[in-house]
């Protein structure tokens, strides 16, 4: 996962419509600004604009080709990010996650026993030769991956709705049960996260002195363990 403010930098990156549309672009195939200019309808300056945003962000990256034609060599652009941004917003909890998908050396070892028999496929698909066999296999990876992924959205839906019912419980028994506002603060920040919390965290995140974030986890932790 990448920090609060890199999320910050890819909602601005990603918050402007023409920059989206190239990115769209791109996924299906490089190309030189010319193309892009002509694609979107948007002038040739403009388009060299976004695309020294996305560059400079690690979104696409250039390389020189030789012109089909008798003319100097074109800059092509192509995608050189992969990653997943996840927002979820609801009356209790708000909530931004960025994945990196780069893959990993240990990719292999990490898979999911399920998805090793796709995974195998996958590695067949990248060896075949012949360009209708390639397309088929291709066509038919893609719909059984999107029916998972389709599968896992709901599953998710469904835990993060359980996941909202539960914190409005604990918010509204935290805002009823606790008067001082660094506690409440210290147990919204801290309320399911797996680890123990962190101090300096805390206190960076609260804008408060570690000296007071220190005393008030102390005092939370004697009254929890005697409820």
């Amino acid at each position: 996962m990448i920090e609060l403010d890199d999320i910050d930098t890819l909602l601005d990156v990603l918050g402007n419509e023409t920059r989206r549309r190239i990115l769209q672009l791109l996924a299906d195939e490089p190309r030189y600004f010319i193309q892009l200019s002509k694609d979107l309808g948007v002038s040739q300056q403009a388009v060299l604009k976004h695309l020294e945003v996305l560059e400079r962000h690690g979104f696409i990256s250039s390389y020189e080709s030789e012109s089909e034609y008798a003319a100097p060599k074109r800059k092509y652009f192509q995608l050189d990010k992969s990653c997943m941004l996840a927002i979820g917003i609801t009356r209790d909890a708000v909530e931004f996650v960025f994945r990196d998908l780069s893959p990993h050396i240990d990719e292999e070892s990490a898979e999911q026993r399920e998805l090793r028999s796709t995974s195998r496929e996958v590695a067949q698909l990248e060896k075949e030769a012949d360009v209708v066999k390639k397309l088929n296999a291709s066509d038919k990876l893609l719909k059984e991956i999107n029916s998972k992924l389709s599968e896992l959205t709901q599953m998710e839906i469904s835990l993060l709705r359980l996941k909202q019912r539960i914190t409005k419980v604990a918010h509204e028994a935290i805002r009823e049960s606790f008067e001082d506002e660094l506690h409440r603060q210290i147990l919204y920040e801290t309320l399911g996260e797996e680890k123990q919390p962190d101090i300096d965290e805390l206190s960076a995140t609260l804008d408060t002195r570690e000296k007071e974030i220190s005393a008030a986890l102390r005092v939370l932790k004697q009254r929890l363990s005697s409820s």
